[in-house]
């Protein structure tokens, strides 16, 4: 039987998440007011659709609210409480939940505001074609300040040129967009980079990386999210992998590879991953993400 003292807790901590839960979805303060019905039909879009994928987080979240606080489960509660919290400001979740489906939900709205600010980049492009070839300038401004914070979350940092699918290629020095197909390397020893974002998308659990032809010493050196990889090898050819474990809630990965194609790699590329399933793939152009 639980303690008065407990039981009382747990009544203050519900009587806290309902008010929680009727403080309602916001929208951030910084948003301009479009002048342009393009772009304000493009605004209205793009909140529904965050609110939405809020809502249908938070409606799963206060089910199993109260199934944690019948059952004595603060330290869970309290985890779904501070979920609520990030939902209501349209952030991604960065609990780590245990529940299953918990986890699914997390993720199912993690790819819901990916998806609402992708179609809310694209609808945005009309507009400001539309206000630049009237001449408002003031709202142009707004609609491309816009248009590059988004570009800037989806790739992880602020935006200082262009972004392109495919990852930034640095071979000796000249820079382009690898489009993740096999590539010849010098056969004199040469500085090699490449880098970027891979976007990650479902309900990923580890992601594995490997280079599909790699002659020579293989000697490459993965760096995710600024962590040196360790290889693994598999296969009768001890193929060298390395294994990366996303951030709860994360729907991206920074790679890069550098300092480490070595004079005696002649063949590299394209890149691979394995997500959950062990069954490699060749990593879809779509989902690089190179920064300039």
């Amino acid at each position: 039987m639980k303690s008065p003292l407990a039981l009382q807790s747990l009544s203050v901590f519900w009587a806290l998440s309902i008010l929680t839960l009727f403080m309602g979805h916001t929208t951030s303060a910084e948003e301009p007011a479009f002048k342009s019905p393009t772009a304000a039909r493009a605004q209205i879009r793009y909140q529904q659709s965050t609110a939405a994928a809020s809502k249908r987080l938070v409606d799963e979240l206060d089910r199993t609210l109260t199934y944690a606080v019948k059952a004595g489960a603060l330290e869970e509660a309290n985890q779904i409480n501070e979920a609520k919290k990030q939902a209501a400001t349209g952030a991604a979740i960065t609990v780590d939940f245990k529940r299953q489906n918990l986890i699914t939900a997390r993720n199912m709205y993690r790819d819901a505001l990916v998806a609402a600010k992708g179609q809310y980049f694209r609808d945005l492009e009309p507009a400001l074609r539309e206000t630049t070839k009237a001449g408002d300038l003031p709202e142009a401004n707004a609609i491309d300040a816009v248009r590059k914070t988004l570009e800037s979350e989806v790739a992880d940092g602020k935006i200082t040129g262009k972004i392109e699918n495919g990852l930034l290629l640095t071979l000796g020095g000249k820079r382009s967009v690898w489009d993740n197909k096999s590539i010849t390397l010098p056969s004199k020893q040469t500085a090699v980079t490449l880098e970027g974002v891979l976007l990650l998308t479902g309900k990923v659990r580890s992601v594995k990386l490997r280079s599909a032809k790699a002659s020579g010493s293989e000697r490459l050196k993965f760096t995710v999210d600024g962590k040196l990889c360790e290889f693994q090898t598999e296969g009768s050819n001890r193929h060298s992998y390395v294994v990366v474990t996303p951030q709860p809630g994360s729907d991206k990965l920074r790679l890069r590879l550098g300092d480490s194609i070595a004079a005696n790699e002649w063949v590299f590329g394209p890149l691979e991953w394995s997500i959950n399933d062990g069954q490699w793939r060749e990593v879809p152009r779509r989902s690089m993400i190179a920064v300039e």
